[in-house]
């Protein structure tokens, strides 16, 4: 192996010297590269190959090229590039060979290469290291979709690159993906070859002015002479590619292996961005009708693309296919504007609209009606056309999924707000009633509610709401817990009794609910009432069940920072928490010896160590030990003022 190494450092002696000579790199920093270089061929050259040592090596080079760059920019130095750049990349590109050849299996490892090919412009290297990363990864539909882009993006080779999908197909026959993209590839190509053949035509009408044009521009009189393939020196293309056959060929194979709205939904998306496919994006919406009219997704797509002007109309029935009335409560906002932007846009929405409400007639499911306000959601996110017009839809379709009992709880919330923001407040108490009423478990919207009638100091109906929530959610629910905070929060400023009423309540209640409010209600007690009464009432809750470790940790901090601190009472609080959670928690004993040792009496460090020796379970009682010894070598963090 030393000899192996020791041939590669020789090999390594000429680009070093050049970088030396022409004053790139100085003496000690060759020395460095050269001892770095050896290190790394001793790593990759053992017995046992790690990955990480190929990469680091890897990563140590590329970084010595942008250095070598940067070195060159700053010193105006452009000469020997072969000599030094072009060894380097070398080394690289065997460097990423030897890995891939010892870690096939790793994916990430092969599309580093790639990405490395790519950026030294390494174009035949990148067509043979997808051809071999696809023999080992053959079961990765993504990757032979990268191959097939690849060859069409990069190399130009649209026959490469329907190779490559078309073995991807043949291992994957289900992959939507890969249909996908073929589909696109498909019809990018005829869109390309489109647009050469307007410019060819451009140019030559140029050259061939209208009174002087000969008898060989003249079209032929016949259609099967106008769908022969043209030879012009350059590639000969037919009518039929041009008009996306080849992409409708691969659209009907896809359907007939997978069955799924989405998927056609995204082919129909891919169809769109081309202007030669409105045959066949109709002939695609037919059969998303046909084959799947109880998907909601199918009609969400439908009514789509009436807002964006590609309407649907069936031949079997034109006349009705046009006739999409707007839903209630649209034709009587008109105060928009009426120029012929603002009522072509208007049309397009009323005819998507009318999608959605003919079809709520027929599937009036929660999904479909959730679908109907998500448009209308971001209809109204771009106010600059149409304000009132939109907001008034929204209102409506609101109004109706509300009356429906389709309304999600996102959507009551999203309500809410806009009536507030409308100062409604009527119909606001109204849609929170009834929006809890139907949607019981929701959290936000039995706070929303509380929320209104605190707002409006309405004590006795905030209090009935409190109930009916509490009851709803579950008294031992931590989904609850925000709805005693806003009672508590609410009342801190108008009657003490009633916080600490709220208080007296909650720590009764489960433990989701009691353990949060009680070391709340003793910080309470002392900013409220003092130490003293904080103490009474400690001394019942430190013994109440549910037993809560935070009430004890936030009592002693409140002895702690009282101007006459008496040791004593912090004390009590850590012997609490060590009784109650001493067994299996060892953090209780060593705030307990923290305290002593800065506040308290070191004498009494010994004392408890043994007693937390003793009493943790054997599991913890190690892991103490070594935290002990490390407080007593100075290597913790500093204690905290607390116990």
């Amino acid at each position: 192996m030393a000899e192996f190494v020791e041939y590669r450092a020789e090999g390594m002696i000429p680009e070093l010297e050049q970088m030396g000579q022409i004053g790139l790199f100085e003496k000690h920093e060759i020395r460095t590269i050269i001892k770095k270089r050896k290190e790394f061929e001793y790593k990759i050259q053992r017995r046992t190959k790690c990955k990480e040592d190929h990469l680091r090596y890897i990563q140590y080079e590329m970084d010595l090229l942008k250095l070598l760059r940067l070195r060159r920019e700053k010193k105006g130095v452009t000469h020997k590039k072969a000599d030094i750049e072009f060894v380097i990349t070398n080394r690289v590109n065997r460097l990423f060979k030897q890995a891939i050849q010892r870690f096939k299996d790793d994916v990430k490892l092969w599309i580093s290469y790639i990405k490395f090919c790519k950026q030294m412009r390494f174009r035949s290297s990148v067509s043979r290291t997808l051809v071999q990363m696809l023999q080992v990864h053959s079961d990765k539909p993504k990757l032979w979709r990268l191959a097939a882009n690849w060859e069409f993006e990069e190399s130009h080779s649209v026959e490469n690159a329907r190779q490559f999908l078309l073995r991807g197909l043949r291992f994957h026959p289900g992959s939507k993906c890969l249909f996908a993209e073929a589909f696109r590839l498909e019809l990018q190509y005829a869109a390309m070859k489109r647009k050469q053949q307007r410019e060819k035509k451009e140019v030559e009408g140029r050259k061939n002015p209208v009174g002087e044009r000969s008898y060989t521009s003249v079209p032929s009189s016949t259609e099967e002479e106008q769908t022969h393939c043209q030879h012009d020196g350059t590639e000969e293309v037919s009518d039929q590619v041009l008009e996306g056959r080849l992409a409708e060929v691969i659209y009907e194979s896809a359907i007939k292996k997978i069955h799924d709205v989405h998927f056609l939904i995204d082919l129909l998306a891919i169809a769109k961005e081309y202007d030669f496919t409105s045959k066949l994006q109709f002939k695609m919406v037919t059969y998303m009708i046909q084959t799947f009219s109880n998907d909601e997704f199918t009609w969400d797509t439908m009514a789509r693309r009436e807002l964006e002007g590609l309407t649907y109309i069936d031949p079997q029935f034109p006349e009705e296919s046009n006739l999409l009335t707007a839903p209630s409560g649209t034709s009587e906002i008109d105060e928009d504007g009426n120029n012929s932007k603002n009522s072509c846009l208007k049309q397009r929405i009323r005819q998507c609209c009318g999608v959605y409400v003919a079809v709520l007639k027929q599937l009036p499911t929660e999904k479909m009606w959730s679908l109907y306000l998500d448009m209308l959601l971001e209809l109204n996110q771009d106010l600059t056309y149409l304000p009132r017009f939109k907001k008034n839809l929204l209102r409506v379709a609101f109004q109706d999924a509300h009356s429906a009992g389709c309304m999600q709880e996102k959507y009551y919330l999203l309500w809410v707000d806009m009536l507030k923001s409308q100062k409604k407040f009527k119909k606001l108490e109204d849609v929170l009633r009834k929006a809890t009423e139907r949607i019981r478990s929701s959290v936000q919207l039995w706070q929303a509610r509380l929320s209104y009638h605190l707002s409006r100091d309405e004590d006795r109906l905030g209090q009935a709401v409190f109930q009916d929530a509490t009851v709803h959610l579950g008294c031992d629910s931590k989904a609850a817990l925000p709805l005693w905070e806003l009672m508590l929060q609410y009342y801190q400023t108008k009657d003490m009794h009633k916080v600490e009423q709220i208080f007296q309540d909650g720590v009764v209640q489960g433990p989701a609910i009691s353990l949060n409010l009680k070391p709340m209600y003793i910080e309470w007690l002392v900013l409220a009432k003092g130490i003293v009464a904080a103490r009474k009432v400690y001394e019942s809750l430190s013994i109440q069940p549910p037993l809560c470790l935070e009430l004890h940790t936030r009592m002693a901090a409140l002895e702690s920072t009282q101007p006459d601190m008496n040791p004593k009472h912090v004390r009590k609080c850590c012997e609490m928490a060590c009784n109650q959670f001493g067994k299996s928690n060892t953090d209780v004993w060593m705030e307990y010896i923290k305290f002593e040792q800065e506040r308290g009496n070191a004498k009494r460090v010994s004392e408890i160590y043994m007693r937390a020796v003793k009493s943790l379970d054997p599991v913890y009682s190690d892991s103490f030990v070594t935290e002990f010894s490390l407080l007593k070598t100075g290597m913790t963090t500093s204690p905290k003022p607390s116990a």
